[in-house]
């Protein structure tokens, strides 16, 4: 039998699984780490004396692989998707734990795969959802704000203009006379 001692960091770049779903008492080690049963037939192998050095060079053979795994354009469109699927009222640590990488990984791969951080992409999400909103109609931008996740309507006008170049009153004369059903909500 061999032990090793892994920090948390490790264990979580190992397994790609957050550490609050591991129950230490409970689990096996092959039910998160699927290598580890060829591991262990290979220390199995070697003479005592020689199994302490031959883990630690797998143990950092895995560690090596797994920082240069990756979530991929597949895992980066899920994130995008989930963003979606919450208008962009998420964060970018609950992103990176659906889908069982660090935040920093997750801003990484997606900067890498599609050109954006999630948290931009959460803001573009956030702002679509307030254009819906507002071209639904609504008593006022205070309420489009609120009901889109913003903190508060200076926060929407702020999006507006970094994204789109544009205050929303400004994007709403423009764009009003396309929206069916509209009502123009209150300053």
């Amino acid at each position: 039998m061999a032990y090793a001692e892994l920090s948390p960091a490790a264990l979580q770049r190992l397994t790609r699984v957050p550490l609050r779903e591991i129950d230490a008492g409970g689990v096996s080690a092959e039910a998160v780490l699927p290598w580890v049963k060829s591991l262990s037939e290979e220390l199995a192998d070697h003479p005592v004396a020689q199994r302490e050095a031959v883990m630690r060079v797998r143990l950092l053979d895995q560690l090596h692989r797994a920082d240069h795994d990756d979530l991929g354009s597949e895992g980066a469109l899920r994130t995008l998707d989930l963003i979606r699927v919450r208008r962009g009222i998420v964060s970018v640590e609950e992103l990176a734990d659906e889908v069982h990488v660090s935040p920093r990984r997750l801003r990484y791969v997606m900067r890498r795969s599609l050109g954006v951080t999630p948290k931009f992409a959460s803001r573009v999400a956030r702002l679509g959802s307030a254009v819906s909103r507002a071209g639904a109609g609504a008593a006022s931008w205070a309420e489009v704000a609120a009901d889109s996740g913003y903190h508060d309507q200076s926060h929407l006008v702020r999006d507006f203009r970094d994204l789109m170049d544009t205050s929303p009153t400004a994007w709403l004369d423009e764009e009003g006379r396309n929206l069916q059903g509209w009502r123009r909500p209150a300053p």
